[in-house]
């Protein structure tokens, strides 16, 4: 019997027969998962977030506040333009004479008449001169190269399908044979719906004075207009002719990329620097005393935004 002396090692363990010595194998630490840091997750999250709450609000903008945009457009020149039909200085011709005897264009988004189409739903809708997205945003508008309602010739008036009050969303309803009139400084025209068409097919007609009506074919995304054409049944009047010609962000479904473009860049960059400094100051500052101040200027910033990014979508939607 062996004994091991005190202070001594014990005999390592004796390996297996015709095997190795048996030793602890080293193990490796493990490699922590990396994962991504909390602030830039949260920085990621609050950017996705506003993204979502900016789209969002466009949505809201389009289809509910664009319209009580136009109803108090609408008030304000109804108000204007009846005071200009009783004084007889409502505007009849393509341009005006202004100081000095200086021949002045009709200027854009000038009222020029007002419609009543009582079938659809329309009473004392004020149009205006001229079709681009911006026009239109008023309400329903004169084709500039065309006969004023009333007038000897044929007359062209488009009107938004979906937002901005929506004056047309109901235009194809209107059967052959309804009356309606439009009235202008030469006084009250009345029409008889007569044929219908598209942008592709042009409503069919005989008559010489005529009005057409024209909005977006889809409610959607259009990408072509219906129409109704409707023949004039009173005495026409007399057309002044030189009207102007129409430029291109004033053709149907076009976009008004040349008013709109810079602005939407202008007005972004304004929102963009006013949340960064509203971040700021909600981290350094009160945030609540950050909501508070910040709150008006943001929805202000966001107003302009989301009224130019509007005029980037086809003129009749």
């Amino acid at each position: 019997m062996t004994t091991v002396e005190a202070g001594s090692k014990a005999p390592a363990p004796a390996p297996a027969s015709g095997g190795t010595p048996v030793t602890d194998p080293v193990r490796p630490a493990a490699t922590p998962p990396r994962t991504a840091a909390p602030g830039a997750a949260r920085t990621a999250g609050s950017i996705a977030g506003l993204v979502l709450l900016f789209i969002a609000g466009f949505f809201v903008y389009l289809y509910g506040l664009s319209h009580a945009s136009e109803a108090r457009a609408q008030a304000g020149m109804f108000k204007n333009f009846a005071a200009q039909l009783q004084l007889g200085t409502a505007p009849v011709t393509p341009s005006t004479t202004g100081k000095k005897g200086k021949t002045i264009p009709l200027a854009e988004r000038t009222p020029v008449a007002v419609l009543n189409i009582p079938q659809i739903g329309l009473r004392d809708v004020v149009v205006v001169e001229g079709t681009s997205s911006r026009d239109l945003a008023l309400g329903p508008g004169h084709v500039a190269a065309s006969a004023l309602p009333g007038q000897a010739g044929v007359s062209f008036i488009y009107g938004k399908d979906v937002t901005y009050g929506a004056p047309f969303a109901h235009l194809m309803r209107l059967n052959r044979g309804d009356r309606f009139t439009v009235t202008t400084g030469q006084g009250t025209a009345t029409y008889v719906v007569e044929s219908f068409g598209t942008s592709d097919r042009p409503a069919p007609a005989d008559a010489g004075n005529r009005l057409v009506l024209e909005t977006a074919a889809s409610s959607l995304l259009p990408g072509s207009a219906v129409q109704v054409s409707a023949d004039l049944v009173s005495p026409p009047q007399a057309n002044p002719g030189d009207w102007p010609p129409v430029t291109g962000q004033q053709t149907e479904m076009a976009v008004d990329t040349e008013d709109s473009l810079v602005p939407l860049m202008l007005w972004s960059q304004a929102l963009l620097l006013a949340v960064i400094a509203a971040t700021v100051a909600a981290h350094r500052w009160s945030r609540w005393g950050t909501y508070l101040l910040m709150t008006p200027v943001v929805m202000a910033l966001l107003w302009c935004v989301y009224e130019n990014l509007a005029c980037l979508l086809p003129n009749l939607y």
